[in-house]
C-alpha cells in the first residue's frame, strides 16, 4: 500500500538475514509512529519472538493484540512456519480461538464498499471508467494514492473494497464467486449515477486483486476492454484456463507489471501471458529490474503506457 511504512521493509531485510532481535527492536521503537499500522506491528512482533525462542512473549504480545481489537486468520496464526513451535500450546490454542471468533464476527459484519475518486475536470460525454482492486490483506483507501493521472486526464476511478475480512481493517479476494457478486453490483450502481464509457473501461488489480482483475475480464462480468495486473499472484492457472475461449475475448486486451524479484508471482503471470496471446488476447508485458512485489516507482508513465496499450485499436 501507498502509506507502508518503511521500517516493514527494513524489518523484512534483517528478518532474511536472521537478525531477528534487531529487527524486533526497530519494530518497538517504531510503533508509536505508525498507529494505522499497529495489528501488522504486533503480527510481525509474535513471529519474531516466536522465531527467537521467546514463546511465553509471543504469547503476550498476541494476547496484547486481541485485547486491543485486532485479530488475525487461520493462514497467519496456523500456516506461518515462524509460529510452529507455538502450536498446540494451551494459551496459544486459546488466543488462537478468541481470534477466530473475532474473525467470524467481523465477517458477520462485512459488507462490500467503494471509493470513488471523481475526474479532475468535468467530463463531456461518456466517461471514461477504471476499477482498481486492492491487494490481500489491505484495503481500498491503500491504494487509493496511484491513480490521481487517471482522474486528470478525465476517468472515473472506483476502489471496491472486499467484504472477505482477513484481519481487522484488511480484505481479500479469495472466493471469486462473491467477487463476481460484489464488482457486478459495484459495476452497475455506477453505470446508474454516470454514463460510462463501455469502450473505455478497464479493470485492474494488485497481487491478488490482479488475479481477481484478470478473472473478471474473462468472465465477462460487465463491459470491459481491458486489465492491468500489477504483480498478479494468480495461483493454479488451472483454475483460469476453463474462463477462455469464449467469442469476443479476441477483442479483449491486458497488460502485466511485474518484478524482476518476485519469484512468486512472476514466473505464473509470464506463462498466463502466453496462454492468453494464444487465445488471441493481445498483452503488453513490462518487468521491472529489481523490483519484488511491488508498485514501479513513477507510476504515472507506467500507467500511461499500460492505459494506451488497452485502448489501443
Amino acid at each position: 500500500m501507498k502509506d507502508e511504512p518503511e521500517v516493514l521493509e527494513q524489518t523484512y531485510q534483517l528478518y532474511l538475514k536472521s537478525n531477528y532481535a534487531e529487527a524486533y527492536d526497530l519494530l518497538m521503537e517504531a510503533g508509536d509512529r505508525y498507529p494505522a499500522w499497529t495489528g501488522r506491528f504486533y503480527e510481525i512482533r509474535v513471529d519474531l519472538a516466536a522465531v527467537m525462542g521467546k514463546l511465553e512473549l509471543a504469547e503476550e504480545i498476541l494476547a496484547k493484540a486481541l485485547d486491543e481489537g485486532y485479530f488475525y486468520n487461520e493462514f497467519v496464526l496456523r500456516k506461518d512456519d515462524d509460529l510452529k513451535f507455538l502450536q498446540g500450546r494451551p494459551r496459544f490454542e486459546t488466543l488462537v480461538e478468541r481470534s477466530f471468533k473475532m474473525l467470524a464476527d467481523a465477517q458477520a459484519e462485512a459488507r462490500p464498499e467503494t471509493k470513488i475518486i471523481e475526474p479532475q475536470s468535468p467530463v463531456q460525454g461518456n466517461t471514461p471508467f477504471f476499477m482498481g482492486l486492492h491487494g490481500n490483506n489491505s484495503h481500498a483507501e491503500g491504494f487509493s494514492g496511484y491513480w490521481g493521472y487517471l482522474t486528470a486526464h478525465q476517468w472515473l476511478v472506483a476502489l471496491p473494497q472486499s467484504s472477505q475480512v482477513s484481519a481487522k481493517g484488511l480484505y481479500v479476494w479469495n472466493d471469486m464467486e462473491m467477487v463476481e457478486r460484489e464488482l457486478t453490483a459495484h459495476y452497475h450502481t455506477l453505470q446508474s449515477s454516470y454514463p460510462l464509457d463501455p469502450a473505455k473501461t478497464v479493470i485492474g488489480g494488485f497481487s491478488k486483486g490482479g488475479h481477481a482483475a484478470i478473472h473478471s475480464v474473462l468472465r465477462g462480468l460487465f463491459p470491459i476492454c481491458g486489465f492491468i495486473a500489477m504483480v498478479p499472484y494468480v495461483g493454479d492457472l488451472s483454475t483460469i484456463l476453463p474462463l477462455l475461449g469464449t467469442p469476443g475475448q479476441e477483442k479483449l486486451r491486458g497488460y502485466f507489471l511485474l518484478g524482476e524479484k518476485d519469484e512468486h508471482c512472476t514466473p505464473g503471470a509470464v506463462k498466463l501471458e502466453k496462454i492468453l496471446g494464444e487465445h488471441g488476447i493481445q498483452c503488453g508485458l513490462e518487468i521491472f529490474p529489481n523490483m519484488a512485489h511491488d508498485i514501479p516507482e513513477d507510476f504515472d508513465p507506467v500507467l500511461q503506457r499500460a492505459v494506451e496499450f488497452i485502448l489501443n485499436d
